[in-house]
């Protein structure tokens, strides 16, 4: 026996009467006691076991689940893919020794080459018993409590991933044929579990490794040199696969090592190693030589193939090392030399990943190596690509500049502004523009710099005279002025007083244009272009891009004054309608009146002959009365005027009203009106605009739909909105039409056949949204039209 102390021969716990490490059993549930209790057990502990894909977790709940259903204490070994075996989980019927099971694996870890039961079982994969354990032998299991046992493999797929431990301390309760079959079940559900477990993680971290060379491989086609690439390799991928170190070496054109990337080695290995032959270092030899990666799981491996680098390599400790060689078709264009701190074994994910990397680093290094000779061409022609970039430049200024004075002709500031910013941004550091005022002097309407800082310094130096000596040149000469070298001497020169200087300091510029404003023979104003390093310096092309832009500016201008007439004309002309409707409204009341009294005042002879045209000039009347309503309500609409007065209403009532009073209409069109309104309908609604809609459509569906029936519905939508339908099966509108039905003026008959000003369904749906609903139609020509309504209950 070994003399090494027993860590278990002082137990807490141990009971009167009972030997030394023996365990007190106590009560154990026997799952094999009958078949429903083993599929129960079963399947709780198929449903532990399911619950996790960590590995380790599935294994501790592999444990517990044994102690004490099966045993009183119990082990889980794993076997590694270098053979070496691993406790990872334990339990024991007493909590407080389960840090000992651990403890007996330290004292006697478990070797493949020998035999006892659990190598045995782990070499094999078949189970093994332990029938009543020797004290003598089995010194320390016994103290743990353990009197007879059974090892059981963990094997998934043919391959036996470790071995369960099943130990009881009671000789007599030995473990029965049922007990052996719940525990091989057992296993066997874990074994499943744990292979799960493995090949998730083995996907999570082929995922993990996958976006990680895919990032890489992104960042490596971006590097155009060898010590951009090795940067990127570095930073973004070899330190990312928990390397302590790592280095990227390439070879010359004459086969001498040049270190181009590093992290973690020391000075004096780079210095062994620079300028050498990697015929000096065996280890880069026979990768060269090989074609292919070196791996090494510890230190020992590697130090006989160091070569002249043995000292330094040993200096930095122990632990795996890995050389890959950088392959291209032509050859190995260098090496990547990586080191971990600890032992390791290198599993096929990892390896492929850095394989991956490596061969990755040598594209990328070919490409580099292009990339110089394509650089040394690209220089020869870098003048005409300059030139190529700011005619570019020119245009996508012209191109936005252009677009933002077609766009807000209502803002002409604003515009003005916009295009200083564009240019400032891109053909030149600042940009000013200046307009001539109701005084005849040039105002500042628009400035910006390339930097923003710098704005509010322009803007104060501008407070004062504001133009500079040469922008009121060009604005009397209505030429443009160039300057393309400013220095210090015409800066002093230019300025004309104190307001001057601090704007040409505040704009620094080191090349000057002023363009003149022009339209129809008259000056409006001047832009001044200036550029300061690093920025490049205006060119005479410049000069023509500012002059197409100043024309661009001038004809904008004109526009926007012409918008700002036709905006007051149409202004006015609205408030001219508005005008003429309540002007014609009095002697249209008048009017109704008379007809009113005549139709009263007729006897029985005289109604026989003047009833019928008495009833057309009535007609007539209510129709110009109709139109006068409509100009108004337009008028109304473009002046922001049309005001609701909300009051509750039935909507169902209002419908059943308005039919009621077009009944004449109705009967002059051959239209029969089915109404199918099954309940009250009550919202707040303005009456009066709500009885105009309705008029509007049911006029729009005896019209167009004359001698068909036509069918109103209403019903609830839901609590808060209700649903108005008017549908007829007249001549139906194109669908080229319909986008413009609602419009202002819009038709989509002609009017030589349909009367009208096309303004019904235009007032109709500014009502309709000023209420907070919305109107749609749906038609197909030659089989009628469904206009819908959506009204919330309460309105406006």
């Amino acid at each position: 026996m070994s003399a090494e102390p027993n860590p278990l021969d002082d137990l807490p716990g141990d009971t009167a009467g009972t030997p030394r490490g023996a365990a007190a059993t106590g009560p154990r549930a026997e799952p094999a006691s009958s078949e429903s209790a083993r599929l129960a057990f079963l399947y709780r502990a198929g449903e532990a076991l399911g619950a996790s894909l960590e590995w380790r977790t599935v294994l501790r709940r592999l444990a517990e689940l044994v102690v004490p259903e099966l045993a009183d204490w119990c082990a889980v070994d794993v076997l590694g893919d270098d053979g070496r075996v691993e406790r990872v989980a334990a339990a024991h019927r007493e909590p407080g020794r389960v840090a000992l099971v651990h403890e007996l694996f330290r004292l006697r870890p478990v070797d493949l080459t020998m035999s006892d039961v659990i190598a045995q079982t782990l070499r094999t994969g078949v189970a093994s018993r332990m029938e009543a354990v020797s004290e003598r032998a089995w010194e320390r299991e016994v103290a743990l409590g353990a009197r007879v046992g059974m090892v059981l493999p963990l094997v998934a797929r043919g391959r036996v991933l470790g071995a369960m431990s099943l130990l009881r301390g009671d000789a007599a309760a030995g473990f029965t044929e049922q007990d052996l079959e719940v525990a091989r079940e057992l296993g066997r559900r874990a074994s499943l579990s744990m292979e799960n477990a493995l090949l998730y993680e083995e996907a999570r971290v082929s995922q993990a490794l996958s976006a990680r060379l895919q990032t890489v491989t992104a960042a490596l086609s971006r590097a155009a040199t060898a010590e951009d690439v090795a940067r990127v390799l570095v930073h973004d991928g070899l330190e990312a696969s928990g390397a302590a170190r790592g280095t990227v070496m390439s070879l010359t054109d004459e086969g001498f090592i040049h270190f181009i990337g590093e992290f973690g080695y020391s000075r004096e290995f780079r210095a062994a190693l620079e300028g050498k032959r990697p015929l000096v270092v065996p280890v880069l030899a026979r990768a060269a030589e090989r074609r292919e990666a070196q791996w090494f799981s510890r230190l020992e491996d590697l130090l006989p193939l160091t070569g002249i680098v043995r000292r330094e390599v040993a200096v930095l400790g122990g632990g795996a090392r890995a050389v890959l060689p950088l392959l291209t078709e032509r050859g190995v264009r260098g090496f990547v030399w990586l080191a971990w701190e600890g032992q390791r074994d290198f599993t096929a994910s990892e390896r492929s990943f850095l394989e991956a990397l490596a061969q990755q680093c040598s594209q990328a290094l070919e490409r580099a190596v292009l990339y110089g000779t394509l650089r040394e061409r690209g220089e020869r022609l870098h003048h005409a690509l300059q030139m190529g970039k700011e005619a570019e430049e020119r245009l996508f200024f012209l191109l936005e500049a252009s677009r933002a004075l077609a766009e807000h002709l209502d803002d002409v500031e604003w515009t003005l502004e916009h295009v200083a910013r564009v240019a400032a941004s891109s053909v030149a550091s600042s940009c000013l523009v200046e307009l001539v005022g109701p005084d005849g002097t040039l105002r500042c309407v628009a400035s910006a710099h390339q930097e923003p800082s710098r704005d509010a310094s322009v803007l104060q130096a501008l407070g004062g005279e504001g133009a500079l000596s040469l922008s009121r040149e060009c604005f009397h000469s209505g030429e443009p002025r160039f300057v393309p070298d400013v220095d210090a001497a015409l800066c002093e020169r230019l300025s004309d007083s104190s307001e001057q200087r601090a704007l040409l300091q505040a704009l620094r510029p080191a090349s000057l244009l002023v363009v003149p404003v022009r339209t129809r023979g008259r000056t409006l104003g001047v832009i001044t272009l200036g550029t300061s390093p690093p920025q490049r310096p205006l060119a005479m092309s410049d000069v023509s891009m500012m002059e197409e832009l100043a024309r661009r500016v001038a004809v904008a201008l004109e526009n926007a004054s012409l918008y700002r007439d036709a905006q007051a004309a149409v202004r006015l002309r609205d408030e001219f309608l508005s005008v003429a409707s309540h002007e014609l409204k009095t002697p249209l009341t008048s009017l109704k009146l008379q007809h009113g009294l005549i139709d009263r005042a007729l006897g029985p002879d005289s109604r026989e002959k003047v009833a019928p045209r008495l009833s057309t000039a009535m007609r007539q009347v209510q129709r110009l009365a109709s139109l006068v309503d409509h100009l108004l309500d337009v008028s109304r609409v473009s002046l922001g005027r049309l005001a609701l007065e909300p009051t509750e209403v039935d909507l169902g009532q209002a419908v059943r009203d308005a039919v009621d009073r077009m009944e004449e209409v109705f009967a002059v069109a051959g239209c029969t009106v089915r109404v199918e309104i099954p309940e009250p309908l009550q919202g707040r609604w303005d009456a009066l605009r709500l009885d105009q809609v309705l008029v509007n459509l049911l006029t729009n569906a005896a019209k167009y739909g004359a001698g068909r029936p036509v069918q109103v519905s209403a019903s609830a939508e839901g609590e808060a909105r209700v649903r108005l339908s008017v549908r007829d099966e007249g001549i139906g509108i194109s669908e080229t039409d319909l986008p413009r039905l609602f419009g202002r003026f819009e038709r989509a008959v002609s009017e030589r056949h349909y009367g009208g000003l096309g303004l019904g369904l235009y007032i109709s749906r500014q009502i309709v949204e000023a209420m907070g609903g919305s109107i749609e139609v749906e038609s197909r020509e030659g089989v009628g039209s469904v206009f819908t309504v959506l009204l919330p209950r309460s309105a406006g």
